[in-house]
């Protein structure tokens, strides 16, 4: 098993791969890195519609007592942790208007809950300990996986559950980075790598992928062509370009997910 500061370097610097070399950002009509607040509101509504519960959800809500207590990590609108029904959460996150979605949501499924507007782990000295913690799509956005991941521990009595891509979550437009601008995208990390280095930090993590529909961040809609060619960092010149790339090769319509619990 390797070290956990050498898993941890070399989580960091696979990530660092991903960058968007520095001159296609510098030509791009606008920043490639852009957020919508939309898309996390509209997977909290369908997570809290679904019927069924996914294998995050039933690994998180087998270690919830009645009335137990949730923290919710990155907690976007509450879709990791509303749909559980818990006595109380608490949600941290660094967007004020996710927090304010997810407050209302709570309010709405009468749940007691706190908001904590800021960064894991930077936030970790003013969050309580609960029974669950939950952290979902967020492992891909941190460097420092080692530092993120060992407070999520220290703050669940019963069990931690994550949940993750099989594989980078912008691995879908690699066609596209080739097509256009004759660039390799990296193939690592996977999900594979964080839970070599979760095992490395001495954690007992368990494993289970399901098949989920695409919720892409914000490349669906009538708005989809513009987005992928903004995070693409394509001029309007090129749109037609890629609209022949999507045709030929479509996003996908699933993906493996991946839930690890410990």
């Amino acid at each position: 098993m390797p070290e956990p500061a050498d898993a941890n370097a070399r989580w960091t610097e696979m990530l660092s791969r991903w960058a968007i070399p520095e001159e296609l950002i510098a030509a791009a009509p606008e920043p490639p890195y852009f957020f919508d607040p939309q898309v996390f509101i509209d997977a909290a509504d369908e997570a809290l519609d679904r019927d069924h519960d996914t294998p995050s959800d039933a690994v998180a809500r087998a270690a919830l007592p009645a009335g137990g207590t949730v923290l919710d990590v990155a907690c976007g609108a509450g879709a990791a942790s509303l749909r559980l029904s818990p006595g109380s959460v608490v949600g941290v996150d660094p967007s004020r208007p996710l927090l304010d979605a997810f407050a209302e949501r709570a309010t709405r499924l009468a749940i007691p809950a706190t908001t904590l507007e800021g960064v894991w782990p930077d936030t970790a000295s003013q969050t309580p300990v609960s029974d669950v913690v939950v952290c979902h799509h967020i492992l891909y956005n941190v460097t420092d996986l080692a530092a993120f991941a060992a407070p999520l521990d220290q703050h669940a009595h019963r069990r931690v559950v994550v949940e993750l891509t099989a594989v980078h979550p912008m691995a879908w437009m690699a066609p596209y980075w080739k097509a256009l601008y004759g660039l390799d995208q990296p193939t690592r990390p996977i999900a594979e790598d964080a839970v070599a280095l979760l095992e490395a930090l001495g954690l007992d993590v368990h494993e289970q992928r399901f098949q989920r529909r695409y919720q892409m961040i914000g490349e669906n809609g009538e708005q989809s062509l513009q987005r992928i060619a903004r995070r693409l960092c394509l001029s309007p010149a090129r749109h037609d370009e890629l609209a022949d790339l999507l045709a030929t090769s479509p996003p996908p319509l699933e993906r493996e997910m991946v839930t690890l619990w410990w």
